[in-house]
């Protein structure tokens, strides 16, 4: 046994559980730390070599070029600037300056044979799809504005388009003692509601409304794709994004496998923004056009896998348990 496997995760998420299920499956022997959640650093140690290269000790736990590790979710910490009095804008101004780098260091930090890193979550949704008009990757008209006439002419060119999150739909908060979670959806945006929008507005994302076969989604790992057709069109509830759940009457979802030519232009996209899983969205036209949506890094593949009978879970447990035997 070479080493460990460390996972970084939320105590809840149930993806997690069956990973670390299947890893005790395959190899009760394994070794398996983990941290969870908000994840306090008490103590730390890296060390940079020619020779040895990068090591890397939190808490007693080691992570090394042998380490497999996987980010999943949640946050690192430092415990000293947690205790820190939030009053006294000078110490937060230390710690931003003296452990902030470390941190960043820490989150950017890619392993190779690690799947993900913390600052994944950071990554651009703007910056993507100027990445797939550099790879001929097919991308809706796309529109960043503050302005309702430019909504409008935009509005004009292409009848519907769609208003949407221009990062995470999924915001986290905390308020005192309570946490708060807000989720901004894709809507659509016609002649009939633009009426309602205010002349000015922080700058939001609009993007001409595509006509659909059928959505994707496929989820990404080391150069394998797990593909899933979503038939959201015939449900009003879904038909402008299949995340707005009809919970009693759920969209139909079966395996589906995308041409070589798409999936040589995604891997593409993927090493160029140095991704090596996440979960990517694509809408089919009634012309069989492929046109990439986003990606999300640290997306959901528990679904997507129970429908298809992928056995995701099983196969990143399989990748964490190979790079380590």
């Amino acid at each position: 046994m070479k080493d460990k496997i460390l996972i970084q995760s939320e105590a809840a998420d149930k993806s997690t559980d069956d990973v670390l299920s299947w890893i005790k499956y395959l190899n009760p022997a394994k070794k398996v730390e983990q941290m969870f959640d908000n994840y306090m650093i008490n103590s730390i140690k890296i060390e940079l070599s020619n020779k040895h290269g990068v090591g890397l000790t939190i808490n007693g736990k080691k992570l090394n070029k042998d380490t497999a590790f996987w980010y999943r979710r949640g946050e690192l910490k430092f415990e000293q600037f947690e205790f820190m009095s939030m009053q006294n804008e000078v110490e937060i101004k230390i710690a931003q300056e003296y452990l902030g780098p470390i941190l960043s260091f820490i989150n950017g930090k890619i392993y190779k044979k690690g799947i993900n890193k913390f600052t994944d979550n950071y990554l651009g949704k703007l910056e993507v799809l100027n990445i797939c008009t550099d790879l001929q990757l097919s991308i809706p008209d796309t529109l960043i504005t503050d302005n309702i006439e430019e909504v409008r002419q935009f509005l004009n060119k292409y009848k519907k388009i769609i208003c949407k999150p221009v990062k995470n739909p999924f915001i986290n908060s905390n308020y005192g003692d309570k946490s708060i979670g807000f989720y901004g959806p894709s809507e659509l945006i016609t002649q009939e509601n633009l009426f309602c929008m205010p002349d000015s507005f922080i700058p939001c994302m609009f993007q001409e409304y595509i006509e659909k076969k059928t959505e994707i989604r496929t989820f990404f790992l080391f150069d394998d794709f797990f593909s899933m057709a979503i038939f959201s069109q015939n449900n009003p509830k879904t038909v402008v994004d299949y995340r707005n759940y009809d919970r009693e009457n759920p969209n139909r979802n079966v395996p589906f496998v995308l041409p070589k030519i798409i999936e040589k232009k995604l891997n593409d996209l993927m090493s160029l923004i140095r991704l090596n899983c996440g979960s990517i969205d694509i809408i089919v036209t009634p012309e069989n056009k492929f046109v990439f949506l986003e990606v999300n890094p640290i997306g959901q593949f528990q679904w997507l896998s129970r429908n298809c009978n992928y056995k995701i879970e099983k196969k990143i447990a399989e990748h964490l348990l190979i790079t380590t035997n």
